[in-house]
């Protein structure tokens, strides 16, 4: 007889497998409708935004990617850049071989040379690591990470050695008739793809397919003795994963019209990993909470402060300690469990926490590097002073430290 646990997991993975945060799925479908309206709009503002927002939907379609291997199937992977810097390197030498003049129109299509990139990727690569599961295949997958990022400098012919190589995308003829040279039409582009990629995970969720990579996550033991095969589930989920990474590895390229060893680093790996957690693994919305922000923190918050990676790395370990569902994950709780006066008193002292310790952060930079911070008034401020306020911040910061330490052991 299966558990009471499996029971209760199998039953919440029917009542979500059609839903979007919850959501009945014709909001949801709404719901990805109006943010394709947001981009069009967004399209005809500033260069800027334009570039921003093409750069969220293409870590949005990568995350979901992401979500599908690690949050459904519950395969923790370090080297998922792979399938995606292969399928952007695939994409560029593809627009050099169809561009110029008598090329056949097909730019709208170009990310299928990444999707058939990704499968390849996954029908070679994931075979061979899907045989293991847990610690043996993240550290597989590392590993495989770091090999082929070792290739740049061994075949320069087709990775292009540490420059990396470039394209042009508007040397592939549009089928549509449009200009991709302007930033916005690609926007649009980007868009259509990504919302094309959340419809797949959506539909692959209401599948057998869907629901049998989730029970080998939650009881691969149950399943083998069901007379399924772990490691063949586990392989069709990482083709599929690599597949729609390829595809967000294709936007990429074109967008950014230029791939480099960074592409299949383990710092793209990273960053996957880090945003999908963030913004939550359970809903379609997390990977785009998170995409959302990562942009603004390489974007925006890395021209205010040096210290943009600090902060990155504090919120991903609250998120982990706190809300271990992700962001999205607090909109799922109980409408009563988030109105409760506790939750709103621990968000206001993480909210004073945030000040204090970007108070000390700050000033700990303008003392070390002798530039002045982007905080009001800290120009001005002289060495005594900022020293005092170093001080004064840096106590309090772990004091601060200190009662919640002691909070979570009282909780516990």
């Amino acid at each position: 007889m299966p558990s009471e646990t499996s029971v209760m997991h199998s039953n919440r993975d029917h009542q979500n497998a059609g839903t979007l945060l919850g959501l009945p799925r014709m909001k949801g479908l709404l719901l990805c409708g109006g943010m394709l309206g947001v981009a069009g709009l967004v399209a005809w503002g500033s260069g800027f935004a334009v570039l921003l927002a093409t750069q969220i939907c293409v870590l949005w379609c990568f995350g979901l990617s992401y979500q599908l291997l690690f949050g459904r199937t519950g395969m923790l992977s370090f080297g998922h850049a792979v399938n995606f810097g292969l399928a952007a390197f695939a994409t560029t030498h593809a627009v050099r071989w169809l561009g110029g003049p008598g090329g056949w129109p097909i730019y709208e299509i170009l990310p299928l040379f990444g999707a058939l990139a990704g499968m390849l990727c996954g029908l070679v690569l994931g075979y061979p690591v899907t045989r293991r599961s847990g610690v043996a295949f993240a550290m597989v997958t590392l590993g495989l990470g770091e090999l082929v990022a070792a290739c740049f400098l061994m075949f320069p012919g087709f990775f292009g050695g540490e420059a990396g190589i470039t394209l042009q995308r508007t040397t592939v003829a549009s089928a549509l008739g449009l200009d991709y040279g302007r930033s916005a039409n690609q926007l649009v582009l980007t868009s259509c793809w990504s919302l094309l990629v959340v419809g797949v995970i959506l539909w692959l969720a209401q599948t057998p397919f869907g629901l049998a990579i989730v029970a080998v996550r939650e009881n691969p033991q149950r399943i083998e003795y069901l007379g399924y095969r772990t490691a063949s589930v586990r392989w069709a989920s990482y083709l599929v994963a690599s597949t729609l990474a390829g595809i967000a590895g294709s936007m990429s390229a074109l967008t950014y019209e230029i791939v480099t060893v960074d592409s299949v680093s383990l710092h793209t790996s990273a960053n996957v990993l880090l945003m999908t957690v963030i913004g939550g693994a359970q809903s379609v919305l997390g990977p785009l909470v998170g995409a959302v922000f990562l942009t603004v923190m390489q974007s925006v918050v890395s021209d205010w402060t040096r210290a943009w990676l600090f902060y990155y790395g504090f919120v991903f370990v609250i998120v982990v300690l706190e809300a271990p569902d992700g962001i999205m994950g607090l909109f799922g709780r109980p409408r009563g469990e988030r109105s409760t006066r506790s939750s709103m008193t621990r968000a206001s002292g993480y909210g004073l926490f945030a000040v204090l310790l970007v108070v000390f952060v700050e000033t700990c930079y303008q003392l070390t590097l002798g530039e002045p911070t982007q905080l009001p008034g800290w120009q001005d401020l002289k060495p005594p002073e900022l020293k005092a306020i170093l001080l004064c911040s840096g106590a309090l910061v772990a004091a601060a430290i200190v009662l919640w330490l002691r909070s979570r052991e009282v909780q516990q």
